[in-house]
């Protein structure tokens, strides 16, 4: 019988597998990548869309009047009414940012300590069914729109499903735990650097399409593409995507042969275990005595534990603030913050970005879904082939590499913020060249000291905070854009800097707790 003498496994053996089944361990990168190009796709274009119809409907000035708002050399008469708008579009955006996060982070509460004793599949599931919802109520509002003088408010009442049912929160604590399921040590920075690859390939390409697609249809159109998409992606997940509680690839003590079994039973889904008398059974998380069955943790506990039982808050906050041999604990609590800042700056920032481009630079929508397809191409290079770089080759830590990223954001908000020629955005991207890897680095390190039966409960944790976030940023920015909106839109950009300085001193103290016990974290955070 053939044999591959480095690993010791029977071809015969291979030549049985189903292989195509290896790609359940990257359905999530897809769904993400088509979500999010569903996603940008139209979200230029919908702000766009609100602000021509709230200058239409709400200030009541003419069609042409409002339409030169999107050209980029405009009188002063026309600069005059996009400040205007622009304070009472803002207004808006910060509404609608608040819904969007303040109901999902209640969902967050309970959500991830649910999916680690019922699966992620469900959450998925139900937060992709309120992002179909939301594209279709929008659609069809867009659609009636074109025909008739729509209140632009309309479009927030459509996002109202989106929240509901788990949002972003529900979707990113399923998403990581998916992967968290199906890796190791030794794959899951990749797995994540993966995700970040899917996100950047499904944003830049939406946002670089956006643009031309909507010169060549409409809104409306637009709007009913990304639908269609939406609902795509719901059905993939509904029937392809395998549950991933139950897999395992952490490494046990076997020989070379039981380990390829049990990677076949256990991810693949496709050997059963052997039930043959005297058969030696196979090793698994599930078999060692400290670890209960997912069978039996459901068993145990389905009668009285439902979605919404404080059961999964305590369990959650219990699993957070529990003690840890080598200070894991306070480590845990620094990424988690240092992500939390990170978060902060973004949603504060988001809902005025946009208006802050259009105010300062005057930049029509071709030129902002451009400037936008270079802030998502750039990071990415920089997170693909500078973790490759440093990482493979230069050997930085996942801590190091962290600090970095963060590092760079504070360059790049400093020079977006003292910027006065539309070139100075784009040396901003470059500066922030690195910014991509911070969120992957700081995933990994958690999932290295927390056991996968309480991953779900850590990442949830970090999805509340950052779910909470807009409460407190979106306010605050806002009020601060439109007081200096007539001297410089870009103080914001300041406030960033500040705050990402704030995470890196977060980053170094984890860096001290690993020098402070270099012999436990030497390997683990290498």
């Amino acid at each position: 019988m053939a044999k591959d003498e480095d690993s010791g496994v029977n071809l015969d053996d291979l030549k049985t597998v189903q292989w195509h089944r290896l790609f359940h361990m990257f359905y999530i990168e897809p769904v993400t990548c088509i979500l999010l190009f569903a996603f940008t796709l139209t979200d230029t274009i919908m702000r766009n869309q609100v602000i021509y119809q709230t200058c239409v409907v709400i200030f009541e000035y003419n069609e042409t009047q409002c339409r030169l708002l999107e050209e980029s050399n405009v009188s002063a008469e026309i600069k005059n009414i996009e400040t205007e708008v622009q304070s009472y579009v803002a207004n808006m955006f910060l509404a609608r940012t608040l819904f969007e996060n303040i109901v999902p982070a209640i969902y967050g509460l309970f959500v991830g300590s649910w999916s680690d004793h019922y699966g992620r599949k469900p959450l998925l599931i139900v937060s992709m069914i309120g992002f179909s919802s939301y594209s279709f109520l929008t659609a069809v509002t867009c659609g009636i729109s074109s025909s008739y003088r729509v209140n632009p408010w309309w479009y927030n009442l459509a996002v109202v499903p989106k929240p509901l049912l788990g949002g972003l929160c529900a979707f990113w604590v399923a998403g990581f735990c998916v992967i968290s399921d199906t890796t190791d040590t030794k794959t899951r920075p990749y797995r994540m650097i993966m995700l970040e690859v899917a996100k950047f390939i499904g944003q830049s390409s939406g946002s670089l399409a956006s643009s031309y697609v909507y010169a060549a249809t409409s809104a409306a159109i637009i709007q009913g593409i990304s639908c269609f998409i939406t609902i795509m992606a719901t059905l993939f997940i509904v029937f392809y995507l395998p549950e991933t509680l139950n897999m395992s690839l952490e490494p046990v003590e076997m020989n070379k042969h039981e380990e390829f079994e049990e990677a076949i039973q256990l991810h693949l889904k496709i050997v059963p275990p052997s039930n043959e008398e005297g058969a030696e059974p196979l090793k698994s998380r599930e078999s060692l005595p400290e670890k209960q069955s997912i069978e039996e943790q459901m068993e145990t506990n389905s009668e009285h534990i439902n979605l919404f039982s404080l059961i999964h808050v305590r369990d959650m906050f219990t699993t957070c603030m529990q003690e840890r041999d080598y200070n894991a604990r306070a480590i845990i609590w620094l990424i988690t913050l240092s992500g939390f800042l990170s978060i902060f700056v973004l949603d504060g920032s988001m809902p005025i970005m946009y208006l802050f481009i259009r105010q300062k630079f005057h930049w029509s929508v071709r030129e902002i879904t451009l400037y936008e397809t270079a802030r998502e191409f750039v990071p990415m290079v920089g997170a693909v082939f500078g973790f490759l770089i440093l990482r493979k080759i230069f050997g930085l830590s996942l801590v190091t590499l962290t600090l970095m990223s963060i590092f760079s954001e504070i360059l790049s908000n400093v020079s977006r913020g003292l910027a006065h020629f539309s070139w100075h955005l784009y040396l901003s991207l470059c500066l922030g060249v690195f910014r991509s890897i911070q969120f992957p680095m700081c995933r990994t390190i958690v999932s290295y000291i927390v056991p996968s039966s309480d991953m779900g409960k850590v990442f949830s944790m970090g999805n509340v905070l950052q779910s909470f976030s807009p409460v407190v940023a979106a306010p605050l920015y806002t009020a601060l854009y439109k007081s200096t909106l007539s001297t410089n839109p870009g103080m914001f950009n300041f406030l960033n800097a500040s705050l990402y300085i704030v995470a890196f001193v977060f980053i170094c103290f984890v860096m001290h707790i690993k020098y402070t016990h270099r012999s436990h974290y030497a390997n683990l955070l290498k």
